[in-house]
């Protein structure tokens, strides 16, 4: 996909140029904190530290069960998005950035000097946020299941009872996290402008 920035259809660099809308924003801003509560308060429950910012079991249950609803609100929200809006596309890897993949590592390794372009995401962007939406589903369901182990006990059994689906849920949160520290390495090693433009919804192409 071709990047542009103005009616004539060309990249002019100093213009600015919508990247995220208020929609995305938004649900980013829900995410993110939502994220960091929930494996902050869940790696406490699973084996208590202060290092995670807890003094007690129980508060760390409560940031925990209202956090969830906050991260079941963002899935559920961003996937309407992603699907009425079509905005998946630009989200999961194409043909195209499959064939691109070997550059674009070659130069996140230090083997190529001359930094590969993409319109928005990089094929290493996309290929987390696909995992990441395999783990947030797998998230939803397995803390369904220990949020509710009676009225809920069904979904258990799908990842064959109650301690299997304690172990997936820990080892996905754990999957989770290494996986927002690649986003988040990405974002800090591509640009600034773009790391701006989250909160700003804009960016200027240099």
């Amino acid at each position: 996909m071709k990047f542009t920035n103005n009616l004539l259809g060309l990249r002019l660099k100093g213009i600015k140029t919508p990247r995220h809308n208020r929609t995305a924003r938004l649900l980013h801003w829900v995410l993110a904190p939502s994220f960091f509560l929930l494996a902050a308060s869940g790696f406490y429950i699973h084996k208590p530290a202060g290092a995670y910012g807890f003094r007690s079991m129980d508060k760390a249950r409560k940031v925990h069960f209202t956090a969830q609803y906050f991260f079941g609100f963002y899935f559920l929200s961003r996937l309407y998005y992603a699907v009425a809006n079509r905005d998946y596309r630009k989200l999961f890897p194409g043909t195209r950035d499959i064939a691109a993949s070997p550059g674009f590592f070659a130069y996140e390794m230090f083997l190529k000097k001359k930094k590969p372009y993409f319109p928005k995401y990089n094929p290493g962007q996309k290929l987390l946020f696909s995992q990441m939406a395999i783990l947030f589903a797998t998230q939803l369901l397995t803390g369904a299941a220990l949020y509710s182990t009676g009225k809920l006990q069904a979904l258990s059994r799908l990842f064959g009872g109650l301690q299997n689906t304690r172990l997936v849920h820990y080892l996905a949160a754990i999957a989770l996290s290494g996986i927002v520290v690649g986003h988040l390495y990405f974002a800090f090693t591509d640009s600034l402008e773009k790391l701006k433009s989250i909160v700003t919804g804009y960016f200027r192409p240099k």
